[in-house]
């Protein structure tokens, strides 16, 4: 996939592929940004009604103190809207040839970030629940695997069934890898067995 060759990460491997990258879908840092919407509102519509509603807005402490309590709520709003930016961005499921990476932003100053080879993964379901999430085709990607960690999820993807897909089979070229690498260990130890001299 030549679109993502400008990709890299920290610990990607020389050989490892990048072959697609999923952020969460655009509506729902939407559902999120609406709050952000409506506190916006809420500044414009004090910025009019203090005046009408306190009178006469002519005394300058007053003036002074209101000033600065919009401003500290402008600065709040900036601030909320920047962290769910941040938080969209940076919250990042990376599929390679040889694994997935989930890079989970927490937060200004804190990410996790998890890992599983395809060979551990043992079953892909997806789940879209909702008209908006249908009419829209996003949902959850759920991955069982067969490690530490039980179920790997890719939350509010767009075209959740696209991805099972692509994980299904990059799931059943590992297995057939696997498979060909334990064929071939098992013979060269049969070759091996066969010139040890009986004792």
């Amino acid at each position: 996939m030549r679109r993502f060759q400008k990709f890299h990460f920290r610990g990607q491997n020389p050989n490892e592929e990048i072959l697609l990258v999923v952020r969460r879908h655009w509506f729902d840092i939407l559902k999120q940004f609406l709050m952000v919407f409506l506190m916006a509102l809420l500044l414009i519509f004090s910025f009019y009604a203090f005046p009408y509603f306190l009178g006469d807005f002519s005394e300058t402490k007053l003036q002074s103190l209101i000033f600065f309590l919009e401003s500290g709520f402008a600065v709040l709003i900036w601030l909320y809207a920047f962290l769910i930016w941040i938080d969209y961005y940076f919250d990042v499921w990376i599929i390679t040839d040889k694994r997935i990476i989930n890079v989970e932003q927490k937060g200004l100053f804190m990410r996790h970030i998890s890992e599983l080879e395809l060979p551990k993964v043992q079953d892909v379901t997806t789940e879209i629940d909702g008209i908006i999430p249908s009419l829209l085709n996003y949902g959850d990607v759920y991955i069982q695997t067969a490690g530490t960690v039980t179920r790997f999820i890719f939350w509010h993807v767009p075209d959740p069934y696209k991805i099972k897909g692509i994980i299904m089979k990059l799931q059943e070229k590992a297995q057939r890898r696997e498979t060909r690498k334990l064929g071939k260990a098992i013979h060269t130890a049969e070759q091996k067995a066969a010139h040890l001299p009986d004792e």
